[in-house]
């Protein structure tokens, strides 16, 4: 069973629910309308606007109806802003209560669970979302996001925080002169719990890139650098050992998620860090190593010494 609406204010409350924070408006004409040699999809007279939500919502909605009444294609961001002016991921709400997909080529595998809503962004393409039972952090929002356009072959670029995307009511004009209408169904599936999506969604396999080539350095354990870390669990992976762990910069996660943070051994020697969340984008395992503080105690034999046994710790700070 499903429910058809062209209402983009139904749209924005299905997946922003009652959330506060800004909304951003996108909207554009397609140059080839004035200028037919312009290029494919290139907008021109670009409008971004901030609103209040929820309670500019209906206002949002009107003008995002207007602007397409005016051959103008209409974006809206599929996530709330903390203050108004800007999309930049730093500026995202902390939590979310939608996870969505752009299946842009794609198509989303029909054992996964299905979307609370389709948007269809013209006759061939679809976005998918799934509304939750609860608030989640925007870091694990963006990883699971990702994690379902690598299973259904979608567009990962839009599974961060920033992306705009097309809203019910309007027109896209891509393709113009002809124009497809975008539309929606509501598909009355339950809001599902976050805990059941991250079981249902494959995790993702795939290793953070090391800089330079095979590790050469000395031989190193994965397990000294571990004393003081909660170890969640080991992890498949091809190319040695992968550990799930509560990240060490856990306070700067936003609502503390300790998901998506990993420590790993590769096979060929080299220890790794990589940590999914915004706040530790850029981190690398010289960070980590330092972060956790590995120390080691050794005993000294001096010759000629007859005092008691010295011990002395050696800290690897950097």
């Amino acid at each position: 069973m499903y429910q058809q609406t062209d209402s983009p204010e139904t749209f924005l409350g299905h997946v922003l629910g009652e959330e506060g924070g800004f909304l951003v408006t996108f909207t554009g004409q397609q140059a080839r309308i004035s200028h037919g040699d312009a290029r494919l999809n290139e907008l021109t007279a670009i409008r971004q606007r901030s609103w209040s939500y929820p309670d500019k919502a209906q206002d949002a909605a009107r003008y995002l109806l207007e602007e397409a009444a005016a051959q103008r294609d209409a974006y809206v961001g599929v996530h709330l802003f903390r203050e108004a002016g800007n999309r930049l991921a730093a500026n995202a709400a902390p939590t979310a209560r939608s996870l969505w997909l752009d299946e842009d080529e794609g198509t989303y595998p029909e054992i996964g669970p299905q979307p609370t809503a389709v948007v269809f962004s013209s006759a061939n393409r679809r976005h998918l979302y799934w509304r939750l039972t609860q608030a989640v952090t925007i870091e694990w929002t963006e990883a699971m996001n990702r994690r379902i356009a690598i299973w259904a072959g979608g567009d990962t670029g839009k599974a961060g925080a920033a992306s705009v995307l097309r809203v019910p009511g309007t027109g896209n004009y891509k393709r113009h002169p002809r124009v497809d209408l975008v539309a929606m169904e509501i598909t009355h599936t339950s809001p599902w719990e976050p805990e059941i999506m991250d079981q249902a969604v494959p995790p993702l396999n795939e290793p953070p890139r090391l800089s330079g080539g095979v590790y050469d350095g000395p031989e190193l354990e994965l397990a000294q650098f571990l004393e003081g870390v909660e170890v969640l669990g080991e992890v498949s992976d091809g190319l040695g050992k992968k550990l799930a762990i509560v990240c060490p910069w856990i306070e700067e996660h936003s609502g503390g998620d300790r998901s998506g943070t990993f420590v790993g051994h590769r096979a060929d020697g080299g220890l790794w860090f990589h940590c999914n969340h915004q706040h530790c984008q850029g981190r690398t395992w010289r960070d980590f190593r330092k972060m956790v503080h590995r120390s080691r105690s050794v005993s000294v034999d001096l010759p000629g010494y007859t005092g008691p046994t010295l011990n002395v710790e050696i800290r690897y700070d950097r």
